[in-house]
């Protein structure tokens, strides 16, 4: 019989979680269809490879610009004013697209100044949403709170691009599509209004902020589990940067239109649902979460060389559907390791680590459209998948801490990490 519980169900009850749920989800199904909607008209627009990467290096240059200093701001002020910020600039980088589409002539550089306002929102976003679960959750619940999170992004990650590769089907223009993902970030907005919780840093750290970073990025180096997480987590935002080719791989490839595009780019949130539900429903078993992550992200890599080498739209979309399964004890894990070995008076700088980590991951996206230009962008993906096999091999060799049950800290303890034996 499968291990449902009650503490899932106290996660569901939480009305502060469900609109925090709520605006995770809504949130994401706008920004990937924001990705989408600008890497398909860069496209369009330059017919480059390279400067469709350009969209994913002006997100991620600002994403870890800010990332340390984000999460540092939100260990010492209230995160749900952090949260209505991101959200904000994020807005108000979408209204700007749009006002271009309507009123003016869209160049490339608009949609990467764009990309890269977005970034900057993302960077308060990512390192303050999860410790503020952690928060309202406890450590108790937060691989469920993680997983039942990870069902509602990957939810946004089937509706976003699905709708907007019908919306450019039917208008080339982008700016219906546009207008629909603004309306995405608003009812987001809304959501994180209601909350209604106490989410001042339970510290309020009152020292100088660099002093603040440092002291979590000092921990983060120093602790096995947390160091293995990050390497992984660079490695593996390497591989993740093929979302940002779809447009190319579907066009030029598979040779298929808007619409097939949009489901195409919609078949790993469908994967990531099914596996965010059984991770759940599991969660209770769960006793080594590093081990969850190395599968994952093993497998992860395997699917992404088979998409690579596919020619066929349907091998492709099954292979994307198996990656976004496996993705998920990558995403939920991953989190999950950082909150639970570290204290919570770190967790808002945790997650800027965290970001500073995908961030230098996200910048394969340069490597990826290099190559593409000199030879294809299935080639660089086959490479990329290579080398990531390759790298998580030599994880599991030469940092075994991963691979063993990840010891609980708790704030009553300095913030020294625990050394595992």
């Amino acid at each position: 019989m499968m291990y449902i519980g009650p503490d899932l169900l106290a996660v569901l009850k939480n009305r502060n979680y469900r609109l925090l749920w709520t605006t995770a989800t809504i949130n994401n199904a706008a920004e990937m269809s924001e990705v989408l909607v600008s890497s398909w008209l860069v496209l369009h627009l330059t017919g480059s490879p390279f400067q469709v990467a350009m969209v994913g290096v002006s997100r991620t240059v600002s994403m870890i610009g800010f990332s340390l200093f984000a999460g540092a701001i939100g260990d010492r002020f209230n995160r749900k004013n952090v949260l209505l910020f991101s959200h904000v600039i994020s807005l108000v980088a979408a209204l700007g697209v749009l006002l271009i589409l309507v009123f003016g002539d869209i160049s490339p550089w608009h949609l990467f100044l764009a990309a890269g306002i977005r970034g900057t929102g993302r960077a308060f976003d990512n390192t303050n949403r999860r410790a503020l679960v952690f928060q309202i959750v406890g450590s108790k619940n937060i691989v469920q709170a993680i997983s039942l999170e990870f069902v509602g992004m990957s939810i946004g990650r089937i509706i976003g691009p699905l709708l907007t590769g019908i919306l450019l089907q039917i208008d080339e223009s982008a700016i219906w599509a546009t207008e629909i993902l603004i309306v995405g970030y608003i009812v987001a907005l809304l959501s994180l209004v209601l909350l209604k919780v106490d989410v001042y840093g339970q510290f309020r750290d009152r020292a100088n902020v660099f002093s603040s970073i440092s002291e979590g990025f000092k921990f983060a180096i120093k602790s096995p589990s947390i160091s293995a997480t990050l390497y992984t987590t660079v490695a593996m935002n390497v591989l993740f940067q093929y979302q940002i080719f779809i447009p190319v791989v579907a066009e030029e490839y598979l040779g298929i239109g808007a619409a097939l595009m949009g489901l195409l780019a919609s078949s790993d949130g469908m994967g990531k649902v099914t596996g965010a539900i059984i991770m759940g429903i599991f969660s209770g078993y769960i006793r080594r979460q590093g081990r969850i992550f190395w599968l994952g992200s093993m497998g992860v890599a395997v699917c992404l060389l088979g998409f690579a080498l596919s020619p066929w739209f349907m091998t492709s979309f099954l292979l994307l559907f198996l990656m976004g399964a496996a993705h998920t004890g990558f995403a939920t894990m991953q989190s999950s390791i950082l909150l639970i070995a570290s204290p919570a008076k770190l967790h808002g700088r945790m997650g800027g680590v965290q970001q500073i980590a995908v961030g230098a991951g996200q910048m394969g996206s340069i490597e990826i459209g290099a190559i593409a230009t000199v030879l294809t962008v299935p080639i660089a993906l086959v490479l990329n998948a290579i080398g990531g096999i390759a790298i998580l091999l030599l994880i599991a060799m030469f940092m075994p801490a991963l691979m063993k049950p990840i010891p609980y800290v708790t704030d009553d303890e300095d913030s020294s990490p625990i050394q595992h034996k």
